[in-house]
This record gives structure tokens, sequence and C-alpha cells, in this order.
């Protein structure tokens, strides 16, 4: 297994945010959906800190639908907090703050569980940026200790968990950056995935005075054919609407 990390420069990684926002799908009802080269995918289950405890939700659509993706495809994903998140989550079986028992970048306030089915072999890789916003709007919406995994589960009908069952077979563990990012992108190359069904978890606290903002690209395709990689591609979509993302800062600063 191939596995890349890389970092971009802040003001490039920024411009991820307007193409995640301008991808749209629309369903009725939280179910399968699939996805024929492009589109948007939401969580399937989120998990969220809080002082009484850990919380769970599947919520309606477009939250909590799973996905089948063809291959090959580009795939974007997104999500918002409109609060800071003050509560870290824990190991359901000792209480422990994953910090300490499963994530060596750092302790989490939510982990978003997005889950996809391939019928083919793939290739590719993984992007996910906080939206960091230069001064004098840098903190609206930053997450702290942005990070993800993937890994294959058994069946479609496995539920995502805040620890991976005890069937499946890890993809990458964890990784990102350890404290607040900044605006800065992580992402990682894989290699030789097998048609089956597969979770993708991003986790991280919003901190920002605003609440938190993440976004990111699920690359697919046939291990022949490498897809270029995906910060460039994003860039090029997106160019120019880091103007967006000031605005919207400004509007709520």
């Amino acid at each position: 297994m191939d596995l890349i990390f890389h970092r971009s420069k802040n003001a490039l990684s920024r411009a991820s945010l307007g193409v995640a926002m301008a991808i749209a799908s629309v369903a009725a009802s939280a179910s399968n959906v699939t996805l024929n080269g492009t589109g948007q995918i939401y969580w399937d289950t989120q998990f969220l800190g809080s002082a009484a405890g850990n919380t769970q939700s599947t919520a309606s659509a477009p939250n909590g639908n799973t996905y089948t993706l063809a291959v090959p495809g580009q795939y974007g994903f997104i999500d918002q907090f409109a609060a800071p998140q003050t509560s870290a989550l824990v190991n359901p079986s000792n209480g422990v703050p994953f910090e300490n028992s499963g994530s060596p970048v750092g302790t989490y306030a939510f982990q978003d569980a997005y889950q996809f089915s391939i019928n083919s072999s793939t290739a590719g890789d993984v992007l996910a940026v906080s939206l960091g916003l230069q001064t004098p709007y840098q903190g609206l919406f930053n997450i702290a200790d942005l990070q993800f995994r993937l890994y294959e589960v058994a069946s479609s009908s496995t539920s995502p968990g805040l620890t991976i069952p005890g069937n499946a077979t890890m993809i990458t563990a964890w990784q990102g950056i350890s404290g607040n990012d900044n605006g800065v992108a992580i992402s990682t190359n894989f290699n030789n995935l097998s048609a089956g069904t597969y979770v993708l978890d991003i986790a991280g606290t919003a901190d920002g005075t605003s609440g938190g903002t993440y976004v990111g690209q699920l690359n697919l395709n046939p291990p022949t054919v490498p897809l270029p990689p995906a910060l460039p591609l994003l860039l090029i979509s997106v160019a120019g609407l880091g103007f967006f993302a000031r605005r919207r800062g400004f509007a709520r600063a």
C-alpha cells in the first residue's frame, strides 16, 4: 500500500472550499445513492462529543446516505459546524479521549463517517482541508486536529462506529495535522483497493470563533490509470473563488 502525506500552502488549499460547495446532490430520504463519476457525498453517521458524553446521529438525507461510486470518479465532501466545540469524543470502552487511545494526531470533538462501495478495483487519493482565512478573519472557521482514516468493511450492512469493526481491513490509519492547521491541506494516496465497501472517517474539533468548516475530495481511478493529484484539480476548478471565503468571513465578523 503506497501512502503519501502532503501539505499545501494555506492560500492554495483554502480555494478548495468553492468546489465542494459547487457540487450538489439531492435525495428525498436517506438511502443508497449511485454517483457516476462526480457529485458530493455526505456523512452516513456522525459522532459528537458533549458534556453528557458521546452522541450519535444518522440524520435524514442528504446526511445518512450511503453511496455506490463509479470508477473513475471525483467526489466532494463537506461539513460545517455553527459554533465552537468544547467536548472531546471518548472511547466508549474506557472514557478516555481518543488522543490517548487510537489517534496520534490529537483529540477530536466530531467524527463523520462516509460509507461507500465500489464495484471494481481502484487507486486514488483523499484530500481534506479546513477553512483557514487570512487576517483579519483568521480563526473564524478553523478546525483543530483535522485527520482522516480509510478502512474496508466486510459488508455494506456494517454500520460505522467510533472504533472500527473487528473484521475491518485498515487502508490508512489516522493521519492529519496536530493542533490548528490554519488551512493547510492533508492527503493520502492509496493503491489496489478491491471491489467492496469502505468507510472514510473525518475527525477534528471546530475551534473557530464561528465554528468550523472542512471540505475535501475523494478521487478514484483504475489502478493502471492514475488520476492527477487532487489539489491542482481543485485549484483549477475554483480559480478566483478565494474571494468567496473572504466575503463569508467579513459577513460574520
